[in-house]
């Protein structure tokens, strides 16, 4: 039961550092499995917006605008609360966020150590298209949302500009952090995720395993 435990608790650390650590190093199929847990937590966050409000008359505006396009958002009402249960439902969904974003960013972190890359350049590959893309929304005159082609099109040269530099900017994070091999070796971020951890002759460490001659 004790080493039952042990085992539990040592997955639970493991996964804890995956999603919320700072620290170290993952590869491309870690960064890979964090698209499926991102799309676990989209779900979480439906299913408690789903109970905790009413959404009949939003749906029903929607389904009258049916075959036009694009649709008319001031027509269609927002959600109804329910009192308590609302205000529970907006809780749990602000702490999920928080969650998520702070996973996102460990996990993102992580992957550029892996490139040899310092968390800072999260302000470029997350921070700057963010800001372009509300740059673009702001030159066009009305909130992000509804249809994008529309909305596209309604924007001025400077605001397609800025969203053509922030879809640039996405394009180049997905080949760098999702599509290109980490650094071979350890670097100065910690050790190679893809090679066995080797024990360190002067500081050997629980678990690490004796360099055959050679390597």
């Amino acid at each position: 039961m004790l080493a039952t435990t042990i085992r539990v608790l040592g997955v639970l650390m493991k996964a804890g550092q995956y999603l919320f650590g700072f620290s170290g190093r993952i590869n491309r199929a870690k960064i890979w499995l964090w698209v499926l847990i991102a799309i676990a937590f989209v779900i979480v966050m439906a299913v408690i917006a789903g109970l905790g409000f009413e959404w009949k008359a939003t749906l029903d505006a929607l389904k009258a605008q049916k075959g036009h396009a694009p649709i008319d958002w001031s027509l269609v009402p927002k959600p109804g609360c329910k009192g308590t249960v609302s205000l529970i439902a907006m809780i749990a969904m602000g702490l999920v966020a928080i969650a998520y974003l702070w996973a996102k960013l460990a996990v993102y972190a992580k992957r550029l150590h892996d490139r040899a890359k310092s968390a800072w350049w999260l302000v470029v590959y997350l921070g700057v298209p963010m800001a372009l893309h509300g740059y673009g929304c702001h030159v066009a005159g009305k909130p992000c949302g509804g249809d994008p082609l529309h909305h596209l099109h309604a924007m001025t040269l400077p605001g397609k500009i800025a969203c053509g530099l922030a879809l640039l900017i996405g394009i180049w994070v997905f080949i760098d952090l999702f599509c290109l091999k980490g650094t071979k070796g350890a670097n100065k971020y910690g050790a190679d995720p893809l090679e066995p951890n080797w024990c360190d002759p002067e500081k050997p460490v629980k678990g690490c395993k004796p360099k055959p001659l050679g390597k």
